[in-house]
């Protein structure tokens, strides 16, 4: 059901070859969730420098790595978002995020934050 849910979510997100931009309700739901859930690791700003960071023994994402930007898929990050790191292969103290499977125009809003990040 979340792989399902996450196949829409990159459908919404790269559409025609575009990304299509989230309502602005989930763009304001996706801002609340980086600031209760995401910012105490990555950081206000997303370059992994939060203050749990420090606690952690592999640092989180730098979100402002314009290589890693470059290369990384709009449905990558948000299957990281919905089931955590070790779905993929990353670090498991990435949580995964379940609820947001049926969520997928906020699950594009977070892709669009960390974009602009």
């Amino acid at each position: 059901m979340i792989r399902a849910a996450l196949v829409l979510a990159a459908g919404i997100v790269v559409g025609c070859g575009r990304p299509a931009l989230a309502p602005e309700a989930a763009r304001a739901e996706a801002q609340k969730i980086w600031n209760e859930r995401c910012a105490a690791c990555h950081g206000v700003h997303g370059r992994g420098d939060g203050a749990g960071a420090k606690l952690l023994p592999v640092k989180p994402r730098n979100f402002g790595d314009g290589q890693w930007q470059r290369d990384v898929t709009d449905a990558r990050i948000a299957g990281v978002i919905v089931e955590g790191g070790r779905s993929v292969g990353l670090d498991s103290n990435m949580a995964a995020n379940p609820d947001l499977g049926k969520k997928p125009e906020v699950v594009t809003a977070l892709v669009e934050l960390i974009r602009a990040l």
